[in-house]
């Protein structure tokens, strides 16, 4: 093949326009993929900072609530009343469930929303609205699930049904507890409550059997010298 045919293979218009498509299409290309890791940087930026700004309103609601709850009680009769008091628990307890609630309610999933629903709970129990104090404790064991504040929920939810007498309800939760306990939870805690729980129930050999399993597995437990007192009380003479 001539040199000049050579040439003019090297130069065909149809080549020529085949490398510059191929060579912008590469460009288009990179320059796609750099506007995407770009994009997805800024929508990363923007989840992000919405995150943060989830958890530090849902932390504020919290503490602001969590403030009226550590608040000092003063009697009416005291005297001067220092600002921020309550003139009792009452008072104080039902200022802060609202409170707590909104902050539970808005942000349900969070770490905050779950302390601020378990605190709302227990205030509710301590006022004795013991069926919303349930539905919450309820709720919050569904939200939290195995977690620590999801154990802590379903405990809470046995004081409810020992406070409306539904005892029967309230050993099955704590059996369940005693079951699936771990390292970092009061399991002799719980025995002691379920040991209570079937004497309040008139079932005196289940309770001997929870007392004493406290007393055998959890030697050096602050609960033992209590269950040996209600075992003293259960067998006589053991």
């Amino acid at each position: 093949m001539k040199r000049t045919e050579r040439h003019h293979l090297k130069e065909d218009p149809l080549a020529v326009r085949l490398r510059v498509l191929l060579d912008s299409t590469r460009g288009g290309r990179s320059a796609v993929l750099v506007a995407a890791v770009a994009g997805g940087l800024l929508v990363g930026g923007a989840v992000f900072g919405w995150q943060q700004w989830r958890t530090t309103r849902a932390g504020e609601l919290l503490a602001s609530a969590m403030a009226i709850v550590e608040a000092p009680v003063v009697p009416a009769d005291a005297g001067e009343t220092p600002a921020g008091a309550y003139p009792s628990e009452a008072a104080k307890l039902e200022t802060a469930v609202p409170r707590l609630l909104a902050a539970a309610d808005a942000y349900p999933g969070l770490a905050q929303g779950i302390a601020a629903r378990y605190q709302a709970a227990v205030a509710l129990g301590t006022l004795g609205r013991t069926a919303e104090a349930g539905a919450q404790f309820q709720q919050l064991a569904e939200i939290a699930g195995g977690g620590i504040y999801g154990r802590m929920a379903r405990l809470g939810r046995a004081e409810t049904h020992l406070q409306a007498g539904e005892y029967a309800d309230a050993i099955a939760l704590l059996e369940a507890e005693t079951r699936t306990a771990g390292d970092d939870f009061p399991v002799d805690a719980v025995l002691m409550r379920l040991g209570q729980s079937y004497r309040l129930a008139d079932q005196p050999a289940e309770a001997t059997l929870a007392f004493q399993r406290l007393v055998d597995e959890f030697p050096a437990s602050g609960y033992r010298f209590d269950a040996e007192r209600e075992l003293d009380g259960l067998v006589p003479g053991r």
